[in-house]
């Protein structure tokens, strides 16, 4: 028997594999490219439930992001009021420090006034603290002649006088932005 084999035999495979194969996909035969939407889906089952379960987490995950972003959002905005709160005590605090400093300043000048140098020294003080004052907002009410008002005064003294009405400033009060920083003190005529 010969070991030469025809060309229809077994040995004819290598010759095939270095041909070009084509293949031909009949379920498109027929059918225009735009015809892709009713074609039916030939996905395997469970590879449609991995993309259906891929896609509700990924609907879930968004959801807790978006949910995440609010609230840190939110917790930014607490964060900020609760610093502009503290900022705003510490603030009103070194004010109020101020204020009284203004007032020894003021009482040191009037006690001074027999030497003009120093009272005038006194006074450059607290014109430079009368600017740090208006720069930051306070100003200065001395209620002389206007009606005793306990929200914004403090009586000090009970005088002579038209009954009701501040008769004399004993110290004056310091608002900021409406707010009562110190109330004035005053007397008050008791009529």
């Amino acid at each position: 028997m010969s070991k030469h084999v025809s060309e229809t035999g077994s040995n004819s495979e290598p010759a095939a594999r270095e041909k070009n194969l084509s293949v031909v996909d009949r379920r498109r035969v027929g059918h225009s490219p735009d015809e892709h939407a009713t074609e039916p889906n030939l996905k395997p089952t469970y590879v449609q439930e991995l993309e259906a379960r891929t896609a509700r987490a990924e609907a879930t995950l968004k959801l807790r992001l978006a949910q995440l972003e609010e609230e840190t959002a939110r917790a930014r905005v607490r964060i900020q009021a609760d610093l502009d709160q503290r900022f705003g005590r510490k603030e009103r605090d070194l004010l109020l420090e101020v204020l009284d400093f203004m007032e020894d300043a003021r009482r040191a000048a009037e006690l001074t006034a027999d030497s003009p140098a120093v009272a005038q020294g006194l006074e450059l003080v607290t014109a430079r603290v009368d600017n740090f004052l208006k720069l930051h907002g306070c100003e200065r009410f001395s209620p002389q002649g206007e009606p005793f008002d306990p929200e914004q005064m403090e009586a000090v003294a009970m005088v002579e006088g038209p009954a009701g009405t501040v008769v004399g400033v004993f110290r004056p009060g310091y608002t900021r932005g409406g707010e009562l920083l110190k109330p004035a003190q005053v007397t008050v005529g008791k009529g």
